[in-house]
């Protein structure tokens, strides 16, 4: 079977130099997959150069297939740790997450576990991170925990999207710095750093990584679909994204004089199960269906259609529909990475 290749190659850019009596130097306790935002200092000879990679910290690098020029910002990963280092920069910031597990795919971001983990005593593994980290940390379990209302419920959801990290390696690439970029994906890059050998928490810390970058792949495949995804990670949620339609078609005069926005909710609640809410909204209003994963899951919902009319005061309700063929989030999402007549392996033998 053949590894799915990248979108396109990526230069290598070499290895560290080696120390004294030919063992290979890791100062910086690099690990492999792990992502680096670095800044050409100055060309040290023959193919060589040094590489500012934050604050104070140097590298040495030769680069034999690559010219480099100083004060130009590389977004490198980490390929081989041994018997030497060795770094490939990275032309598309979300390139290095093709290829890899969708196990994780539209699961919700759930930090109960780690932060437990971390707290357990007699020595809490959470006083050893960054100040830096911990604030990143601490201030997205603030918003998850903040109680929704019916007026600061989407700007609770902006920042908590914001503060995923979904971006996090396309502002490294365009040059913000470190802290600047700060976000829950680079709090746990670096519990996994540092707890690595960690069974319990260097398992936790990965899979909500795993979760967090399998959203990042998908946004990278269905951009090229016009379609924008948003997870939501609101801790009452076992599954929730957002897809937003933004397929620019031809369009006739009447469908410049009634613009129609679609956008649809996939969600998996403990006790309801799976459900799907698709909306269009036009000029004349909105038009709603929900869709649950059981005919007696949609008839218990279709009693409540009274409230929804009268929680929608802002636009007229133009249509309302219940039906029970919702399947689950992460297969949906799966579908529409994958169409029909494609397959995610290369099952030939």
């Amino acid at each position: 079977m053949d590894p799915i290749a990248p979108l396109s190659p990526s230069t290598i850019l070499g290895s560290s130099t080696s120390g004294p009596g030919g063992q290979q130097q890791n100062p910086h306790h690099m690990q492999e997959g792990q992502t680096i935002q670095a800044f050409v200092v100055n060309a040290a000879g023959e193919n060589k150069f040094t590489l500012d990679i934050g604050g104070s910290n140097r590298l040495l690098v030769q680069a034999d297939s690559v010219t480099l020029s100083p004060g130009q910002s590389l977004q490198l990963q980490v390929t081989a740790t041994t018997p030497q280092v060795e770094l490939k920069i990275i032309s598309a910031p979300l390139q290095q997450y093709l290829g890899q597990s969708l196990s994780f795919i539209g699961q919700n971001v759930d930090l109960s576990a780690l932060v437990q983990l971390l707290q357990q005593p007699p020595n809490p593994a959470i006083a050893s991170l960054s100040s830096v980290s911990l604030q990143n940390l601490e201030s997205f379990i603030a918003l998850q925990q903040t109680p929704l209302n019916n007026t600061e419920g989407g700007n609770i959801l902006r920042q908590m999207i914001d503060s995923l990290g979904l971006q996090m390696e396309a502002k490294l690439h365009n040059g913000v710095k470190g802290e600047e970029a700060g976000s829950l994906k680079s709090a746990l890059l670096e519990i996994a750093h540092l707890f690595g050998e960690s069974e319990k928490i260097g398992e936790t810390s990965k899979a909500l990584l795993a979760t967090i970058e399998s959203f990042q792949l998908s946004q990278l495949r269905l951009g090229q679909e016009n379609t924008i995804i948003l997870p939501l990670p609101f801790p009452f949620l076992d599954q929730g994204y957002l897809l937003i339609d933004q397929k620019q078609e031809q369009e006739t005069e009447d469908q410049k004089r009634s613009k129609q926005l679609h956008f649809s909710l996939h969600l998996a609640l403990t006790g309801l199960g799976n459900l799907q809410i698709e909306f269009l909204q036009t000029n004349e209003g909105l038009w709603m269906r929900f869709n649950c994963d059981s005919q007696e899951k949609a008839d218990f919902v279709s009693q409540f259609s009274d409230d929804l009319r009268q929680q929608l005061t802002d636009i007229p309700l133009q249509g309302l529909s219940f039906s029970g063929t919702a399947n689950a989030p992460d297969t949906d999402l799966i579908r529409l990475l994958v169409p029909a007549g494609q397959s995610l392996l290369n099952t030939k033998v």
